[in-house]
């Protein structure tokens, strides 16, 4: 009630309890002290959510439904239509893995207790930081699909706590998250909505456009993170800690330099660094500082990401960069790198080199520096003249990977690839698509 007094709210249902969360709060963790067998037997690694399953799993999912966006690809949640992060509420944390033990009211840690009844789950707040406690007495199951017959989903319930641990109290729009009373089985409660989303913008604020974004982290132990909105200098890199954490506090990479205008970070892992979440935070204060948390593992292989800008072509189209499959040493499947947009019946070939840049170059931008490496010669095809933009190249990387013409092309290597065209219309008569960072997987 204090709360609704403070900030009396007359166009949306959500309330608030007069209090926020700094940079310094954005760790969170397990105690696993679970007793029941159905919080811990989903024992299916996914990559979205690398190095972690059961209770663990169940809850970093939790707390990244009131993320900035999608979680990853946001795979790994199958009641959730829109996919895990999809509500778009930005407050991006670091998952710091195992706590050692269930910590204070300030120490950022989700484990089981003995609550004597009559409640399911509460959180307990300090001055500075939280604790989610989930009731022993009720029957508790890890997901990912609905509870068995008389348990309580644990994901639901702690992404329900979680938003009373960021300053919301209850909502009174069904359906909603923060409702107080959660329906069923609680497995609604795993996907926030509008409502959920207002009241979290209400107390931290929208995503801004100049928030740092990352789109992909290539490589296990040289790795490049593809994104935008990065610092030039001053930047730093939140992993999470490798084993289990006593602190909750991120290991970070202090200092780190972008490059091509802000969209490029190229640093080593720290040694500390292991399985869970990548974030940039550039040159600033409060969430608008701090990047989405992107999934990442020494020992995974990375989704391919586009970066970087395309040169505008002589009739108005921008070329983009695109992939079918994935970069490998030994599968004989083919990975495509594509290009559309280019100009019909032109030749082209596919550029690349080893460390990302964004270098000014015949009326465009070249993506990578150092030396310049070029496929065969192909034609862009589509329909005949005059010119339009119905062109299309594709070109067979893992084909060249095998060929063995390159001896750099190895498991590991970090790889930036664009096409280069004729455009007789442009300046240097010469187009370029944005590019593609990806690195070679076993």
């Amino acid at each position: 009630m204090a709360a609704v007094l403070l900030f009396p709210l007359t166009t949306a249902a959500f309330t608030v309890q007069g209090f926020g969360l700094d940079l310094s709060q954005r760790d969170v963790r397990v105690f696993d002290n679970f007793t029941d067998p159905q919080a811990n037997d989903n024992t299916t690694p996914h990559p979205s959510w690398p190095g972690y399953t059961g209770v663990e799993l169940a809850v970093w999912k939790a707390y990244s439904e009131w993320g900035s966006e999608l979680h990853g690809d946001g795979a790994g949640d199958p009641s959730q239509p829109g996919d895990v992060g999809s509500g778009g509420a930005n407050f991006d944390i670091t998952w710091q893995g195992n706590a050692p033990a269930a910590g204070g009211t300030m120490d950022n840690v989700v484990s089981e207790m003995h609550c004597g009844g009559g409640v399911n789950s509460f959180v307990e707040t300090g001055p500075s930081g939280w604790r989610i406690r989930l009731c022993s007495e009720v029957l508790w199951d890890d997901g990912p699909g609905d509870p068995v017959f008389g348990a309580v989903d644990i994901q639901g319930a702690v992404c329900h706590e979680y938003g009373h641990a960021l300053g919301l109290g209850h909502s009174t729009v069904p359906g909603s998250t923060m409702y107080p009373s959660p329906s069923g089985n609680g497995v609604a409660a795993r996907s926030i909505e509008a409502d959920d989303r207002a009241g979290i913008q209400f107390i931290y604020g929208a995503r801004s456009a100049t928030k740092p974004h990352v789109d992909s982290v290539l490589g296990s132990t040289s790795l490049t993170i593809v994104g935008a909105n990065f610092s030039a200098s001053g930047n730093e890199v939140w992993f999470t800690q490798a084993s289990s954490n006593p602190t909750g506090d991120p290991v970070k990479a202090t200092g780190v330099s972008s490059s091509a205008n802000g969209t490029v970070i190229s640093l080593s892992a720290p040694a500390s660094a292991g399985p869970g979440d990548v974030l940039v935070r550039r040159v600033g204060a409060g969430g608008d500082a701090l990047s989405n948390a992107f999934p990442w593992s020494p020992s995974a292989c990375p989704a391919p990401a586009d970066y970087c800008v395309a040169k505008t072509n002589s009739q108005g189209c921008t070329p983009a960069i695109g992939f079918i499959g994935s970069p490998s040493a030994s599968n004989p499947t083919p990975f495509l790198i594509t290009a559309e947009q280019v100009l019909n019946n032109k030749t082209g070939f596919l550029i690349y080199g080893y460390t990302p840049a964004s270098t000014p170059f015949q009326g465009g931008t070249l993506c990578f520096s150092g030396t310049l490496k070029r496929t065969p010669p192909q034609s862009s095809g589509g329909n005949p003249p005059p010119n339009d933009c119905s062109g299309t190249y594709s070109f067979d990387f893992n084909a060249r990977i095998a060929s063995g013409i390159d001896p750099n092309l190895v498991v590991g290597r970090n790889v930036c690839a664009q096409y280069y065209s004729r455009d007789p219309g442009a300046s240097f008569a010469v187009g370029l698509t944005n590019a593609l960072a990806f690195t070679i997987c076993p």
